[in-house]
């Protein structure tokens, strides 16, 4: 017999199954209930409102991407490694919680204001800490004078963030030698010619 602990993540996996066919504003309580073998009424012990599910769904990605940069990143004593491990990082993340990515960008703007501001602020915590790497490599001498270090960051974050929109795990290119492809595009643009590189 399921926990309550293991029902709370059936139907969290049943909301992300239907917010991908169906959008978030197209899917019910109801029909989550129904995918998860739950009346109406009976999901309501699990969660409270729809809009909860689209938030933890929220939190468990962007959670995620903390742990894995924290994990990969950090202990990296140099930029230039600290940059060539966030790209590989973040496309793992791409892999691994695509549908997860899929929903956070197309249905995060039906979030309460609440909700939505400390998705932006976690979001923007997250291109802080990007940008510091840019700067730190910059003031170090590894990576190219006169890049502005948050645009830089953007250009980073968008090119890997649009994974989401044409990224395939059964394509045929990996997520891993994609992943090299990206580094080989970004980490030559941005390092100086002088400087020692992953190939």
């Amino acid at each position: 017999m399921a926990t309550g602990k293991d029902m709370k993540e059936k139907i969290l996996r049943a909301a992300l199954k239907l917010f991908r066919k169906k959008g978030y504003l197209g899917t019910s309580m109801t029909d989550i209930a129904v995918e998860v073998g739950l009346t109406k009424g009976g999901i309501y012990h699990y969660i409270a409102k729809k809009e909860d599910l689209l938030r933890e769904l929220h939190d468990e990605m962007i959670s995620a991407v903390v742990s894995r940069m924290n994990r990969m990143v950090e202990p990296e004593p140099d930029p230039g490694t600290k940059l060539e491990n966030w790209i590989r990082s973040h496309a793992s993340i791409m892999h691994d919680y695509l549908d997860e990515i899929r929903v956070f960008f197309t249905e995060m703007e039906h979030l309460d204001k609440a909700n939505f501001r400390r998705m932006i602020q976690r979001r923007d915590a997250v291109h802080r800490t990007l940008s510091d790497i840019v700067a730190e490599g910059i003031q170090s001498g590894e990576f190219r004078k006169g890049i502005d270090p948050d645009i830089a960051a953007y250009l980073i974050l968008g090119t890997l963030n649009w994974y989401y929109q044409w990224y395939r795990p059964n394509g045929d290119f990996s997520i891993e030698e994609i992943a090299n492809m990206t580094i080989q595009i970004i980490c030559h643009g941005i390092r100086t010619e002088n400087t020692t590189h992953t190939e």
